[in-house]
């Protein structure tokens, strides 16, 4: 108890130092008597009422209170609408003139659909948090997105955040499966360190894990489910370094799908279907029948989001590893594609009200301990995956944010859906939605804001 007393005081001491030092000039009178409500879709956060589970929890618990005492303010997350009312409710609110909240965290299209009608407020034309904060050191302070912050820059300004990073996508892998087809259970680890974690290599190794382990003259074991054709693709696109929607110098969004790296990841998307190395979905089976097959050991790999990790942690017997996508041929380095929902503030707030806004933000979500793998030691089986994969997760330059979430209206399903049953050239299904696609694409390019 004592060692953890002293920890707390020597965090919170460290922490009120660095504070006073942001917010030197005021920062107190600014939040003084201030209630803020940052809101959400579903859940409440509020030092009253919370229960911690854990050390990270108890920190930030203790952080949290001391914040509202030291600043006279009080904070609190709020779920403020469901997921399906949400953007009517906000949207009501704000041109009542009386927002449901002072923050609220929405989903990317929402925020985009919201900005165009000029119901956003400018971030970046306060001066009280640092947007652009880069630092490697979380403990230190507010890490902002800088993917999330650029995509959401428009004529020079900043109308949404994220803090942290993204959900990514990445590649899971059977150890038992690797091991019993002759491979090292950590190939993919110790290729994704020396840099041979390629488009090629993954599909070798594909191949060698669709096996027939009995004899029977029929395949089952498959290196991949033929399902998830969204995210699949996605992984490709990205880790060739192209995109189905890119930014102009101007900041313009265009139609990227007809470049040469999309079409290069669209043609290799499909060659995992045709060459028979993907299982086939079972007749009757679940919308997640993907998800199940991995953990059942019928698929040695499975393209996937991040956040799967906690699920397959208790559910799966066998022992499992995560790595970031494979390489294509047109990327210099490893990417991912990032996602995220973001923070929005309504544009009834400005000036002093917006600093204020920012500030509690800011104070609100400061990280409370250097260890941030403490935090995540438990969603996985192995340390590489921690010490290598989310290492690079957390890393700048990896992380490519998805500007089609930015275009309301656009499926990327359009293409996916359909791409391993199209009979035509790749260019053939890419031009058989681009008029649809491009003319959501001009809708959002509109001047006006």
């Amino acid at each position: 108890m004592l060692k953890r007393t002293i920890r707390f005081g020597l965090i919170f001491a460290g922490l009120a130092l660095m504070a006073a030092a942001a917010w030197a000039g005021g920062s107190k009178d600014l939040l003084k008597g201030k209630d803020i409500v940052i809101g959400n879709w579903w859940s409440d956060w509020d030092v009253n009422t919370f229960k911690p589970t854990d050390e990270p929890g108890e920190l930030m618990l203790e952080w949290r209170k001391k914040i509202q005492k030291d600043n006279g303010v009080t904070i609190r997350e709020k779920q403020v609408a469901g997921w399906g009312e949400m953007m009517d409710s906000l949207v009501t609110s704000i041109m009542a003139g009386k927002p449901i909240a002072h923050a609220v965290t929405v989903m990317p299209e929402w925020a985009m659909s919201m900005y165009k009608m000029g119901l956003l407020a400018p971030l970046s034309d306060s001066k009280a948090v640092d947007l652009k904060t880069t630092t490697a050191i979380p403990y230190r302070q507010v890490q902002y997105n800088q993917n999330i912050g650029s995509a959401f820059t428009f004529n020079g300004k900043q109308y949404a955040l994220f803090i942290g990073n993204g959900n990514s996508d990445g590649v899971y892998f059977n150890k038992r499966l690797f091991r019993e087809a002759g491979l090292d259970p950590d190939l993919p680890y110790n290729m994704q360190k020396d840099g041979t974690w390629t488009w090629d290599n993954f599909f070798n190794l594909s191949k060698r894990l669709t096996r027939d382990r009995n004899n029977t003259g029929r395949i089952d074991t498959w290196a991949l489910p033929a399902d998830n054709a969204g995210t699949i693709l996605s992984v490709m696109v990205v880790s060739n370094g192209a995109q189905f929607i890119a930014r102009d110098a101007s900041g313009k969004f265009v139609n990227a799908t007809s470049r040469p790296e999309f079409l290069e990841a669209l043609n290799f998307s499909r060659r995992l279907h045709s060459e028979n190395i993907m299982m086939p979905k079972p007749e009757g089976s679940g919308w997640d029948w993907h998800t199940v097959a991995f953990v059942d050991g019928q698929v040695a790999m499975l393209i996937e989001a991040q956040w799967r990790a906690g699920a397959f942690k208790d559910s799966m017997n066998d022992d499992w590893g995560y790595v970031l996508p494979p390489k294509g041929p047109k990327a210099k380095n490893y990417l991912f594609p990032e996602s995220s929902s973001v923070m929005v503030v309504p544009s009834v707030f400005r000036g002093t009200e917006l600093d204020t806004i920012l500030a509690a933000i800011n104070l609100w979500n400061m990280p409370v301990t250097d260890d941030w793998k403490s935090g995540v030691w438990g969603l996985y089986r192995d340390r590489r995956a921690v010490d290598e994969t989310l290492a690079m997760v957390r890393t700048p330059g990896y992380g490519v944010y998805m500007n089609e979430m930015l275009i309301p209206g656009l499926e990327t399903g359009d293409i996916a859906w359909y791409m391993w049953w199209h009979e035509g050239e790749p260019a053939q299904l890419v031009e058989s939605v681009s008029q649809n696609w491009n003319a959501l694409i001009d809708e959002v390019n509109k001047t006006g804001r």
